[in-house]
């Protein structure tokens, strides 16, 4: 097949789309994260959506064509424009992909592009790939060094969770949401969640529970002391960018 074509009937298109056709068409959508000591917005989760396709499909059908890395790369391109067209002043936090994170060209000097600060910016890192590749640790160290700001995303069902947080020290990690979307059915979350916020604490860790969505959720993870919310529930993500202060 032609690299530059790909098709999409995986996607539920059912046609062939050209791919810079499609990722032209992709949004960036700003989901406020709420500082619950201050009770003002700490940052933002930029989320890329499309009207037509799952985000997550697409990003599986780019990596068997080969692509992962234009796709990554124009995510974040959009995000980081998108928030510097704002004038966000608040932490810009950016979904990665580790294959594309260890490629000799992943930093592209955007932030100096559309001069938005790299200590402004969170990468978020699933805590399940960390440990699949050496080079993707070496890497989560290297743009440490840079000033860009580490999350560990989906944290709290991996067995590598306490090593991670000894070995990479990471300025923020976001509680998995089947942790939180499992709160009122299941006793053992909250205590896992207590847990994690106290062995966080003591590494002068975030805690960021995300996905709330219901009054329970949140009074729950208010109660567990976490720093940082995000969900539905407290705001949806939006285009433009929604002054709750």
């Amino acid at each position: 097949m032609n690299k530059d074509m790909l098709k999409t009937e995986n996607l539920n298109i059912g046609c062939e789309r050209n791919i810079p056709e499609i990722y032209s068409e992709l949004n960036v959508y700003f989901q406020p994260i709420f500082n619950l000591n201050s009770g003002k917005i700490y940052g933002y989760e930029a989320l890329i959506g499309h009207k037509n396709i799952n985000i997550r499909n697409l990003f599986e059908i780019a990596k068997d064509e080969r692509s992962l890395f234009l796709l990554d790369f124009i995510c974040r391109r959009n995000a980081i424009k998108k928030a510097a067209e704002y004038k966000i002043k608040d932490y810009l936090f950016i979904n990665i992909y580790p294959e594309a994170l260890i490629s000799p060209h992943y930093e592209q000097n955007l932030t100096d592009s559309f001069n938005f600060p790299k200590g402004k910016i969170i990468l978020e890192i699933p805590e399940s790939t960390i440990f699949e590749d050496y080079n993707t640790l070496v890497k989560i160290f290297y743009y440490k060094k840079l000033g860009y700001k580490i999350a560990i995303d989906d944290f709290g069902l991996g067995f590598s969770g306490l090593k991670l947080l000894k070995l990479l020290k990471p300025d923020i990690v976001k509680i998995d949401r089947q942790l939180i979307s499992n709160l009122e059915f299941n006793s053992m979350c909250r205590n896992f969640i207590d847990f994690i916020v106290s062995i966080s604490h003591e590494e002068n860790i975030l805690v960021l529970a995300e996905g709330i969505e219901t009054l329970y959720q949140l009074e729950t993870v208010v109660s567990c002391r976490v720093d940082l919310i995000q969900g539905c529930y407290l705001a949806v993500p939006s285009e433009n960018i929604i002054d709750y202060d």
